[in-house]
């Protein structure tokens, strides 16, 4: 639910996502979830504040490169949706099957898909985030001409320039994990394809 609003349901989109985390492909939980818990929660903010420490921070010329490379991403993910909805739709005649192993195929491939979708979903939740905080990153103290330019307004500017720049290092690291899950998670569903065809 998006603060009442029940149509946009970015929380569930998000809980999906961060449950299936802690799942394998066929449904089973991860042996080691400290080891997902470190990898999606802790490193992205010890990268996100070594980063910010060395003093690497997000320019307007490399902002408009990562707006466009984001932005195409989040077009790919829309029609990778329809892909793996469409792969779904294509096994649906195996549920009928009095195969067992067709069946348990099914199943199988039902979970798998849930959670693809559900990676997929999230990533383009993501990418919306990103684009709308790089976008800030073209703002400065100077398109603010109602402020009075002290050294507190200064000041201010630069915390929230800390500020943003971490949120974009810490969400740009979540949106490479969930892209490598994404890609793994293809390899598997492409390997399986051919395996069943053969």
């Amino acid at each position: 639910m998006f603060w009442g609003w029940d149509k946009i349901k970015i929380s569930e989109i998000r809980k999906d996502a961060l449950n299936n985390l802690f799942k394998q492909h066929n449904g089973e939980k991860v042996a080691n979830e400290k080891v997902v818990k470190f990898y999606y929660y802790i490193l992205p903010i010890v990268v996100s504040v070594v980063l910010l420490s060395l003093g690497v921070t997000i320019k307007e010329s490399i902002a408009s490169y990562l707006v466009t490379g984001i932005s195409i991403f989040a077009g790919l993910f829309f029609s990778l949706l329809i892909t793996v909805s469409d792969k779904m739709n294509k096994r649906k005649e195996l549920q009928k099957s009095l195969n067992e192993i067709d069946i348990n195929y099914f199943k199988l491939y039902k979970k798998f898909s849930e959670q693809l979708i559900a990676y997929i979903s999230y990533e383009i939740v993501l990418s919306v985030i990103l684009i709308v905080l790089i976008l800030f990153t073209f703002l400065s103290i100077d398109d603010f001409n109602f402020l009075i330019v002290t050294n507190f307004t200064t000041n201010l500017f630069f915390i929230l320039n800390l500020i943003l720049n971490f949120l974009i290092f810490y969400y740009g690291i979540k949106f490479l994990y969930i892209l490598l899950i994404i890609l793994s998670s293809m390899y598997v569903m492409l390997l399986d394809d051919i395996n069943t065809k053969e």
